[in-house]
């Protein structure tokens, strides 16, 4: 059995230092602007629109998820995957998820690891400007200062800034695992609280899907099809239980945790690679 790597948020950490948010620091987090890793290669702000309503996707959270393996011949050495959603479309959201990846010797990160004090590195050092709402890349229709004439609205009308988002509060991703592991499947930073004994006890956070009487209605008919007595669901549950508040289960090559037996793609429904059309495999889900 593959280990599960878990990951949390810790809406109560003040103790992040925000150098380790940004880009030379690899970190794996939840909203604020994306850390992008290669510097120069940055989705296309069309890329980030949704195909529905036309409206910018809203960046999730990105995982620092290298990898070592002899087949690659050390072009993962640094791989980051970036998630973008749409907040408006309450039905069939759109999800779009990238993945950047460079060397170790490569254009922007030396080889030791960076400290605090070294200057940050940003894409304008490349001649690449970005949108002061969301981070993402701007265009030369809003002179380079907005990816979109939605996010130049936000930005200078008060209501819309209040009734958009944009922007999700940022959160370091903290690393967890449901076997006791110590192989890591993507990095972040260490969390030295022990909650462990909140597991133990049974305390589930408020809201969280393994809390049904706390979750909203409409969600839960959304996630599992309305049957609470579903075998997948019932498996979902106890799967999560130790960790209630896990947002991140990563598991390359392993098997999704499926939340409800409506909600399994068939097999023609995950398309081959369109590069080398080999089968894609799991790597991680959003809970």
């Amino acid at each position: 059995m593959s280990s599960v790597m878990l990951g949390t948020i810790n809406n109560n950490d003040s103790s992040v230092e925000p150098f380790s948010l940004t880009s030379r620091f690899f970190p794996s987090k939840v909203g604020g602007q994306p850390a992008w890793l290669d510097l120069k290669q940055i989705p296309e702000a069309s890329e980030l629109t949704c195909l529905k309503c036309n409206i910018p996707l809203v960046f999730l959270c990105q995982l620092y998820a290298p990898i070592n393996e002899p087949e690659f011949n050390g072009t993962c050495f640094h791989r980051t995957l970036f998630v973008f959603y749409c907040h408006e479309c309450k039905d069939e959201r759109t999800y779009t998820v990238f993945r950047s990846q460079l060397p170790k010797q490569n254009d922007y990160y030396s080889e030791e690891p960076a400290e605090p004090a070294d200057p940050n590195i940003v894409p304008d050092m490349w001649g690449i400007s970005l949108c002061k709402v969301c981070g993402c890349k701007s265009v030369m229709e809003f002179q380079y200062k907005y990816c979109s004439l939605h996010h130049k609205n936000i930005d200078l009308n008060k209501e819309l800034k209040d009734k958009f988002i944009a922007v999700l509060p940022e959160y370091i991703i903290n690393e967890d695992c449901d076997d006791c592991s110590e192989d890591g499947s993507f990095n972040s930073e260490d969390d030295d609280s022990d909650d462990s004994d909140n597991f133990n006890e049974g305390i589930i956070p408020k809201g969280s899907l393994h809390d049904i009487s706390n979750v909203d209605e409409a969600l839960l008919e959304m996630a599992y099809g309305g049957d609470k007595d579903d075998e997948y669901f019932e498996k979902f549950k106890k799967s999560i239980s130790a960790v209630p508040e896990q947002i991140i289960r990563y598991d390359r090559s392993g098997l999704p945790l499926w939340i409800c037996t409506k909600r399994i793609p068939k097999s023609h429904d995950i398309l081959p690679c369109q590069n080398c059309g080999k089968q894609r495999i799991f790597e991680f889900q959003v809970c």
